[in-house]
Parts: C-alpha cells; structure tokens; sequence
C-alpha cells in the first residue's frame, strides 16, 4: 500500500510538472503570438494533456485505484484527445502548413520511442525564465 501511494504520487507530481511547464511555454508564445514547437513542444504536441494524463493514471489508477477512478480514466483521455483534435483545427486555421508539417513531425501525445528521458529533461528547462528576466 505504501509503495503504491508513494509511486502514484511520484507518477502524479511529474504530470503536475508537465502539464505546469507545457502551459508555461504556451503562455510565452500567445505573449510572442508565435507557434510553439520547441522544449516540450519538440517531442509532443500537447504535453499538457500527456502531463494530465500522466497525473490521472498515478494518482486514480496507481495509488487509489476505485473502480469510479479506473473506469473514468479512460473516458477522460477519449474526451481530451477530441478537445486536441479540435484544438488542432483551430492551430491550422491560424498556422496553416506550419503546422501541418509540425504535425507531420512530432506525435500527439506519446514521444517517439526513446524521447521520454528528453522529455522528462525539457519539462525541467528553465531558460525561458532566464530569458524573460
């Protein structure tokens, strides 16, 4: 019990800290009005839903897995990869084939087989806050 508490939480907090980077960076680039496609952005399209995601399943399945918890999770990842899609349409209109080619090169949701460490590292980059100052 205890190990799954503290590796859920683990789970959870390092979504918590991509979804908080991914949304950083975001909130740059709407200052800068330009497409985001660099840290984060570079290995996933939208690592604020992969970061919520991580965060569900280590909290909802890892460390209190209910069936209410576990049945929901999956309903939550459908309705969101919907909102992305939707999302997505929006970016083309204003990006146009930038963003096509952007979506040609870089996955949804899940790195390319070898990038989680990356990943993991750009969600702990912090020279965008260097640069702000």
């Amino acid at each position: 019990m205890l190990v799954s508490m503290l590796l859920g939480y683990a789970i959870a907090f390092t979504g918590i800290g991509l979804f908080i980077q991914g949304w950083r960076q975001v909130y740059r680039a709407r200052k800068e009005n330009r497409l985001v496609t660099d840290g984060l952005y570079a290995y996933v399209r939208h690592p604020q839903y992969t970061g919520l995601f991580i965060a569900l399943f280590g909290e909802g399945v890892v460390h209190w897995p209910t069936l209410f918890s576990v049945a929901l999770f999956p309903m939550i990842v459908l309705i969101y990869v919907w909102l992305a899609y939707r999302e997505e349409q929006q970016v083309i209109a204003r990006f146009g084939d930038v963003y096509r080619a952007y979506q040609q090169q870089v996955p949804m949701f899940i790195p390319r087989w070898g990038q989680w460490r990356r990943l993991a590292d750009a969600s702990q980059d912090r020279t965008d806050d260097r640069r702000s100052k």
